[in-house]
């Protein structure tokens, strides 16, 4: 059941009309069918009283032996009189027929006994068959001969039932145009919100969306803009503080190593001077690293296996140990600049400790996943969160006489994260860890 349930709202709403209009267009031709019917029977049951007390009351005037031909000459094609000295059989006596006799007997204010009534087919017969329903009243006169009047019903229960099935669907037709028309015109705003909301997720730069829709959706797309505002005021204002503090950082460092220049050359210089040399290697590190960050990349469409192959190529090129067989192309939405940052941080890091590096890509239809492996030594269980923060290098396995300053995972983690992903660590069986970086595919 819940398969065929609309998970959309414009669909929802689309559903939710038409059933109610299916729903009161049911009630409306049970109601008018069943007033329909009271309404002929009580305009049967009254027009063949009457003209059974007319015709009654007329064949007292009538000559002895000429009854049964003023009666005939009543007739007409709808209704048929006839004198009858017994009264008629019916095929079966049903809910109408009884119904109708008690009405009669009423009517005509005599004994239900001296009424017969027949409701059915055949009982009129017309040069094209048995014709439509009639009705049959057999009232016994005083006299021990039977009135027999027959009535035809007007217009078949069938036909008007076509009629208002032909009228429902059309009326079907034009609300589910006019329905979805509406529909679609109160979503489109949420859908661009939506799409909107997607796309900010991944990294990209966005405009302030149009404000449009009822009130409620209206106020929803205000508040949006505001927190995107809010929060690209904020990013922007902590990269131009790390940026400032990076830069700043080069004054007191350039003086202390002019400082030392000074002193004489032993131990306690050397030391200072690499800490010194170090310190200033961290500071370019953070204002690069700022820097790109600042940096306005378009996002695009691109092959991604091609991009993990030409990086992988520009490795093989360096004689490097990196290992890659490209597969079938997997269409992306990203910023190739930055993830070829993230995929070449986390390369140097497996080659730095690893000794080699295999990728490897997957793709499940909804998201793409870029695996990195080394034969390294691997990384503890409690470690593994503490290398994404920034200039942490883990001593035990990843030791500072490699170089770097322990920036590569964080700038790789926080590029998969600004397009929607994210980035984990796990050791492999035989040894080594792998790095798996998940990037979400666009919802289209």
């Amino acid at each position: 059941m819940k398969r065929w349930r609309p998970r959309g709202l414009a669909a929802r709403i689309i559903v939710l009309t038409l059933l109610a209009l299916v729903i009161s267009q049911c009630v409306s031709y049970l109601s008018f069918r069943s007033g329909r019917q009271g309404f002929i029977e009580h305009m049967i049951s009254d027009y063949m009283s009457q003209s059974v007390i007319s015709v009654d009351h007329s064949l007292r005037y009538a000559k002895p032996g000429h009854e049964g031909d003023l009666v005939r000459s009543l007739s007409s094609r709808p209704v048929h009189f006839d004198l009858v000295r017994r009264p008629p059989h019916c095929a079966a006596h049903n809910a109408d027929s009884r119904r109708y006799a008690r009405d009669f007997a009423e009517r005509l204010n005599v004994s239900l006994s001296r009424v017969r009534v027949c409701v059915g087919r055949g009982l009129m017969h017309s040069q094209h068959g048995p014709g439509r329903m009639a009705v049959e009243l057999a009232f016994r006169r005083d006299d021990g001969r039977w009135l027999d009047v027959r009535q035809r019903l007007p217009g078949q229960i069938e036909h008007w039932a076509q009629a208002s099935l032909r009228n429902l669907l059309i009326t079907l037709a034009l609300m589910s145009v006019a329905v979805i028309f509406a529909s679609r015109r109160i979503t489109r705003p949420l859908l661009d919100l939506a799409s909107a909301a997607e796309r900010y997720g991944r990294g990209e730069r966005i405009r302030p969306i149009r404000e449009r829709g009822s009130d409620e959706i209206k106020r929803t797309i205000v508040e949006f803009n505001r927190m995107h505002e809010r929060i690209d005021r904020f990013v922007a204002e902590r990269t131009r503080l790390v940026a400032a503090l990076a830069h700043d950082l080069r004054t007191p460092i350039t003086a202390l190593r002019l400082r030392l220049e000074f002193l004489p050359d032993d131990d306690n210089t050397r030391a200072m001077n690499a800490t010194l040399a170090d310190m200033a290697h961290m500071s370019e590190a953070a204002l690069t690293f700022m820097r790109e960050e600042a940096s306005a990349e378009a996002t695009r469409r691109m092959d991604l296996t091609a991009l993990v192959d030409a990086v992988a190529e520009d490795y093989r090129a360096a004689d490097a140990p990196v290992r890659f067989e490209p597969g079938a192309p997997i269409p992306l939405v990203c910023r190739p600049v930055a993830i070829r940052r993230a995929l070449r941080n986390v390369i140097d890091n497996a080659l730095a400790y690893g000794e080699i590096a295999e990728l490897a890509l997957a793709d499940s239809g909804q998201q793409v996943v870029i695996e990195v492996a080394d034969r390294g030594p691997g990384i503890g269980e409690a470690e593994m969160d503490k290398v994404f923060d920034a200039f942490v290098r883990l001593e035990t396995s990843r030791n500072r006489e490699t170089g770097g300053v322990g920036l590569g995972l964080s700038i790789a983690r926080s590029v998969i994260r600004a397009h929607g992903g994210d980035i984990t660590l796990a050791n492999r069986p035989e040894g080594g860890l792998v790095v798996r970086m998940t990037l979400p595919r666009a919802r289209m």
